[in-house]
């Protein structure tokens, strides 16, 4: 076989071989059924710090209120002042604003729904801070935040909790999974590498300098 023959055959198969490992490498699956259970493991129903507690006195507009816990757990509650909700589970915090309302009304119906603050950042459509009611999912705040933008990579996906990554492995594995979110979850969405972005334009250009070293041999 002439050397100039034998050397695009060589070059072809290295810029196949590029082709081949970035497909492999985005391929990567990780231990997705055990990153679920770990969420789900830590994942907990009281209040946090960053949570937006929405209450509703019945028949008592001026008493109902949107309320921020503030870094120190503290809600500034109307009528009853500062109270101390971090670790609090809703319906505790429910029953306790109305037996202290009690004092001032008679037979009070007090609603409360907690909002949980959740970081979505990376490669989304909108990354942004959301308050999403407690039963909301990773696949509902995605949605919220506009959902993976084009570069993403779907295998790349981390929801950071109490200062611990826990990666979650193929999303092909884990999309139909139930994974809580909790208030001060940070879920963050990787890119692809440069290469898995531009695999076409990469193992297109490689062709034609192939083409052009293989034309200058022949001459």
């Amino acid at each position: 076989m002439p050397p100039s023959r034998r050397l695009g055959r060589l070059l072809l198969s290295l810029a196949f071989g590029a082709a081949c490992s970035t497909h492999i490498a985005a391929a990567q699956p990780g231990s997705s059924v055990s990153a679920v259970a770990q969420l789900g493991a830590t994942a907990s129903r009281a209040i946090g710090p960053g949570d937006r507690v929405l209450l509703r006195v019945w028949h008592e507009p001026t008493w109902s209120d949107s309320l921020l816990v503030g870094p120190d757990g503290d809600l500034v509650l109307p009528r009853i002042g500062r109270y101390h909700a971090a670790g609090v589970d809703p319906v505790a915090l429910r029953d306790t604003i109305q037996r202290r309302l009690a004092v001032y009304l008679r037979d009070p119906s007090v609603d409360v729904v907690v909002l949980r603050r959740v970081a979505v950042l990376g490669a989304v459509r909108k990354p942004d801070v959301y308050y999403v009611d407690a039963v909301s999912t990773l696949r509902d705040v995605l949605a919220r935040a506009g959902g993976l933008s084009d570069d993403a990579d779907p295998n790349r996906i981390e929801i950071v909790r109490g200062g611990r990554g826990t990666p979650l492995g193929a999303w092909k594995d884990i999309g139909e999974s139930v994974i809580p979110v909790q208030s001060g979850d940070e879920v963050q969405v990787g890119k692809r590498s440069w290469l898995a972005r531009n695999a076409v334009a990469t193992v297109s250009s490689a062709a034609v300098a192939v083409s052009v070293l293989l034309t200058a041999l022949k001459r």
